[in-house]
């Protein structure tokens, strides 16, 4: 678990730490803990609090931003490769934009 992404999340809402236990139920030592990196290993229930103070879903506050980037180079990749094969095969664009209207 990222501390760190704890703090940013909790700093782009404009709370401290003091608020962000108020609102979660979890207490100020421990959430400081978190954000320090000290405590590595929160309880599903504790994640669902913070999460729910943030306005945030869990998985926001689990993803790490590097993950979710190697996420998305994986999608780019897998674009990039589709695009690839339609040029092999040679694929009118404008029977592309029909096929993916109808698919919609």
């Amino acid at each position: 678990m990222n501390g760190e992404k704890i703090k940013d999340l909790r700093t782009k809402r404009g709370l401290s730490l003091t608020e962000l236990s108020r609102e979660s139920g979890v207490s100020k030592s421990y959430l400081s803990f978190l954000e320090r990196g000290m405590q590595q290993n929160p309880s599903i229930e504790v994640i669902e609090k913070i999460a729910h103070a943030l306005k945030v879903d869990v998985h926001t506050v689990l993803t790490d931003e590097r993950q979710r980037r190697s996420n998305m180079n994986e999608l780019d990749y897998d674009v990039l490769e589709l695009a690839r094969e339609l040029r092999e095969i040679n694929v009118d664009k404008e029977k592309l934009r029909k096929l993916i209207e109808l698919m919609k």
